[in-house]
């Protein structure tokens, strides 16, 4: 029984690592990877931007951008699959190892794991951060094991500190965690008995050696202090960066009650270094969820130790028979399986990029069409942008800027405001390719589509593709560029009449649904139909705008019945009513009509 809770564990794992690329930095990193191999040296601009090309780049991750670059080349997105689902693995079986230095407990091992494993499964997905949780649960592991009086782990530290340093600016955490373990066990050792002091001399010739280790990198010294650095440029909007406070962090928020429970409940039993270092990570985990695994990892041998305390008075006062613990390892299996299972057949899993949205349908038509330039564009798409475009398109903007001056002409460009137009022609930007704005705010996709200057040339259920009418584009333009209908304020409110400006309108977003079978698309089709009178063309491209939203749009069900109802038949109206209300039932226009086609079907 034990061996099959330790193997649901990492079962548990598996599934949630096993996912497709769907960090959007990782395109970025690609690139950067592909640039060394083919220029031969470590980027260290902003190469591939139109925006600042020459700002300086700390390119912190470089051997990660080597390694993932190598393995796509040589295995394509299956190997980078592979990777992160083996980097995942070898972290909780590291922290597996650390457990069992405290308990033989197998069911309350697999308990903490899987606890860490759900509260840290929002951080799975391929990044530089992922060779740093491995080289920090190692250097966990060794801390851990010198201390029960095993010192061979920690010869390895610098060597490992080599190869961090490369990888990720994370690597202040091998400078951090031992510095505190020192700190705490020199000053315990200088409070005790010289035969209850801890030896420090070795661990202290490898910190001075790991040290040392983290200065052969192309950046020197500020590679270590970059995260101190970022600190300083932190802005609001990156999700990795904001504090776990919705819902989606409950997991999370237990186990950093049962910690705090542990800590409080167990204060002197448990040992001060690793008390220190658990603290110091929960501030950093509320502080930006990227965190998050970081705390999981060093917090998790508080639970076990405190688990054991209570285990051991818990079996005292109940003395629970065999039978029991047994029925309750087996509820715990099947609770976990259960869980695995219910990951596993959701409709998402393993869909394509993690099931985020990136403009595919935009930079096909960009292609198609052979349209070049610089473009404006949305911040998680700038990696996305580069790997699949660039040279022919240079973005904006991607995830490797992390500066407020650059972020505040960012965000101003997004609101539109004053002197939006100057920010695009000194970066000589033709294009801009956004998402769809959010409802009630105005921004730069209103004033784009009332602009004389720019001309909206396509469209689908994920962006927005402008083009400035500057003469590099004038075919394209011509051929596609429209201001009578815009789909992201008009989509379900378009209420032209006039009967030359349907037309223009119906045939620019007839050339748009050539290009793209998109929700959108059909739903402004439908409208300038339906406003049009031609009820039947209306009907048929209502019905296919239905199948992308799989039956639960009531507004869609509405126009299907106005459609039928003015086609006169009355039954099928009615039947649509009847879906629109199951989904609105509060919907007072839809009741009454309901009333009033029943009385004539009725009569």
């Amino acid at each position: 029984m034990n061996l099959a809770l330790i193997c649901s564990v990492f079962v548990l794992a598996f599934i949630y690592s096993f996912r497709r690329m769907s960090d959007t930095d990782l395109w970025g990193h690609l690139k950067c990877g592909e640039y060394f191999f083919t220029k031969g040296s470590i980027l260290r601009t902003h190469y591939f931007n139109c925006s600042w090309p020459d700002f300086p780049y700390l390119n912190h991750e470089w051997l990660f951008q080597a390694v993932i670059y190598r393995v796509y080349s040589w295995f394509g997105e299956y190997g980078l699959i592979t990777l992160q689902v083996l980097l995942i693995l070898s972290a909780f079986f590291l922290l597996y190892r650390i457990l069992r230095l405290y308990s033989d407990n197998i069911t309350l091992i697999a308990l903490v794991l899987i606890l860490g494993i759900v509260a840290s499964s929002h951080r799975f997905a391929l990044r530089p951060q992922h060779f740093s949780y491995v080289f920090l649960l190692y250097y966990l592991f060794s801390l851990h094991a010198y201390q029960q009086g095993r010192k061979r782990f920690v010869y390895a530290l610098p060597f490992i500190m080599i190869l961090w340093v490369n990888m990720h600016a994370e690597s202040l955490w091998g400078i951090f965690v031992p510095a505190v373990f020192i700190g705490v066990n020199l000053v315990r050792n200088a409070l005790v008995s010289d035969k209850a002091q801890m030896p420090m001399k070795t661990l202290l010739a490898v910190f001075a050696c790991i040290c040392a280790a983290t200065l052969l990198n192309p950046f020197g010294y500020k590679t270590v202090i970059w995260p101190l650095l970022v600190m300083k440029e932190q802005f609001a909007g990156v999700e990795e960066l904001l504090a776990p406070t919705s819902a989606r962090y409950l997991p999370f928020w237990i186990f950093f009650a049962l910690v705090a429970a542990a800590a409080v409940s167990n204060f002197r039993k448990l040992d001060p270094a690793w008390l220190i270092l658990s603290a110091s990570f929960a501030v950093i985990a509320w502080t930006a969820n990227r965190g998050i695994p970081h705390f999981v990892f060093v917090s998790s041998p508080l639970l076990i130790i405190s688990g054991e305390l209570f285990g051991i008075r818990l079996r005292k006062a109940l003395q629970l028979p065999a039978v029991i613990r047994f029925s309750g390892k087996l509820v715990f299996l099947v609770m976990v399986m259960l869980l695995a299972v219910t990951i596993v057949s959701s409709p998402v899993y393993f869909q394509k990029y993690d099931n985020i949205s990136y403009p595919e349908g935009a930079i096909a038509f960009i292609k198609k069409h052979g349209i070049k330039g610089n473009v404006l564009n949305s911040h998680p798409w700038g990696g996305y942008l580069i790997w699949n475009s660039y040279p022919d398109i240079k973005p904006y903007i991607d995830g490797r800027f992390f500066h407020k001056r650059f972020y505040n002409e960012y965000y101003h460009l997004l609101s539109a405001g004053a002197g939006w137009q100057d920010i695009l022609a000194r970066y000589d930007i033709s294009m801009v390719l956004m998402p769809y704005s959010a409802a009630g705010v105005g921004t730069l996709n209103d004033r784009l589509f009332s602009s004389v200057k720019w001309r909206l040339v396509y469209w689908d259920d994920i962006c927005l593709l402008y083009l400035r009418e500057n003469g590099l584009h004038g075919e394209v333009i011509g051929q596609f560029g429209q201001g009578f209908v815009n789909p992201d304020r008009q989509l379900y409110d378009y209420s032209e009449t006039d009967p030359g400006i349907l037309a223009k309108a119906g045939e620019a977003a007839e050339k748009n649904l050539s290009q793209t079978r998109s929700y959108r698309a059909l739903i402004v089709t439908a409208n300038i139909f339906f406003n049009s009178g031609r009820y039947a063309m209306a009907l048929e491209r209502y019905r296919a705008a239905l199948q992308f939203e799989q039956g639960n749009n009531a507004w869609l069900y509405f126009r299907l019945t106005l459609c039928s109802r003015y086609l006169g038949d009355v039954q099928r109206a009615e039947q649509y009513l009847e879906k629109c209300l199951l989904l609105a039932p509060d919907f007072p226009e839809g009741q009454r009509m309901l009333q009033e086609m029943r009385r004539l079907r009725s009569a």
